[in-house]
């Protein structure tokens, strides 16, 4: 008996941890839905590079109509937007940011069905399985724009005598690679749920 009363105590004691982990695991649900947002803003936005009226996406370009200088080789000088030549970098670059939504999504859905789960064994596992899946997304997401931005600036001089700036979506990119690092950080740093599992078995145990 008084090893199941220290047990309780334990876990008595830890339960302000317990509401401070759920707490983080609510924030990192948080950023995944940030990142899914994020990424497909990314997938959909011509703005990955802007010069001057001009905007290059990773599937279509667009050009405007106050569009400055000669545009780049094989870009026709009509205004609207039309589907991009085909460029082996960009077609990585978007199946990475895709793989990133896909790995996101999964780790998302696995940190919902943990905080509505009771069971603290369970939650353990699904809460180290999103993990895995966050880190994956994260390092999907740095691949692809690592990428793209290497492949361009080595072929920075083919695009013809135009200014060439990253644009919004670009950013956008790196916007979800910080959420999922803080949403992978949430995880990796909680330890209180793995002594509260511990109470909660060796009480279910016994003695």
């Amino acid at each position: 008996m008084g090893s199941v009363s220290s047990m309780y105590s334990a876990l008595t004691v830890h339960g302000v941890e317990y509401l401070s982990s759920s707490l983080r695991y609510v924030v990192a649900l948080l950023c995944g839905l940030a990142v899914l947002v994020l990424i497909t803003i990314c997938l959909a936005a011509s703005s990955w590079l802007d010069s001057n009226g001009f905007q290059q996406g990773l599937w279509y370009y667009c050009v405007s109509s106050h569009y400055e200088g000669p545009l780049p080789p094989g870009i026709p000088e009509t205004i609207g937007c039309f589907a991009s030549p085909w460029r082996v970098y960009f077609l990585a670059t978007g199946a990475l940011c895709a793989g990133t939504f896909l790995l996101d999504l999964v780790a998302t859905t696995l940190l919902v069905i943990a905080l509505c789960t009771r069971k603290i064994g369970r939650k353990i596992r699904l809460y180290k399985s999103a993990k895995t899946f966050f880190m994956l997304a994260l390092l999907a997401c740095m691949s692809g724009l690592i990428l793209f931005a290497v492949k361009f600036s080595l072929e920075y001089r083919e695009w013809g005598r135009r200014s060439f700036e990253f644009g919004w979506a670009f950013g956008m990119g790196w916007g979800a690679a910080v959420f999922l690092f803080g949403a992978l950080l949430l995880l990796c740093c909680d330890r209180e749920t793995d002594t509260i599992y511990y109470a909660e078995k060796t009480i279910e145990d016994g003695p």
